[in-house]
């Protein structure tokens, strides 16, 4: 069972987080919507809310056509930003050492609004996503092969051995020998219970 209260704290702030669990209808306007909706929040005495989309309907409310929550998730207008930011880091996942300006040409949109859209939904921009999947290929190369650094560096896309002794002396206040020479080091084995030496009484 829905709890109304809550329902309409995540309606006010457009909470993200309940998109999909439940959908709110506005009794002035016989409209239901997403609690994501950009639309101007209802007062609370003039909302129906409804664990899914059907049960708004069978209500005799009718979809909003700005978040169209007839729609499958994700497919309306206003998630078209979301939709845009998660295929850009599906891409540079891919291709890491791709640059901005080719991502943005491959989503078909300006660097600018891909940079916008990425901050707005994820809070990161596009440098900071390539960052972080180059130190998480590096610290695994660092810590499963015994590859060179200057290796290292190239295979985790980073374009000279400085930049990236730098780049992993900022993330992780460690050189990569240093980290390197601490991941590998034997973990003590705890000793076995009851195998303690015990001292004389």
């Amino acid at each position: 069972m829905l709890d109304a209260d809550a329902c309409y704290r995540a309606l006010k702030t457009h909470d993200r987080r309940f998109d999909g669990k439940f959908f709110v209808g506005v009794k002035s306007t016989r409209i239901y919507c997403r609690p994501i909706c950009p639309a101007r929040t209802p007062r609370r005495d003039r909302c129906s809310f409804f664990v899914t989309a059907v049960q708004a309907e069978r209500a005799g409310f009718m979809p909003c056509l700005r978040c169209r929550p007839d729609l499958a998730p994700g497919n309306a207008v206003i998630d078209a930003k979301a939709r845009l930011a998660r295929r850009a880091v599906q891409l540079i996942r891919t291709n890491w050492s791709i640059r901005v300006e080719e991502l943005a040409a491959r989503l078909s949109v300006t660097a600018r609004h891909l940079r916008r859209a990425m901050h707005d939904e994820l809070a990161v921009t596009p440098l900071q996503v390539k960052q972080s999947r180059r130190m998480a290929v590096a610290k695994h190369l660092l810590r499963k092969s015994k590859l060179p650094l200057i290796r290292v560096a190239f295979a985790s896309g980073f374009a000279s051995l400085r930049r990236f002794n730098a780049a992993l002396k900022e993330a992780l206040g460690q050189s990569p020998s240093e980290f390197r020479a601490q991941s590998q080091r034997p973990r003590p084995r705890a000793a076995a219970s009851g195998q303690h030496s015990r001292g004389k009484p």
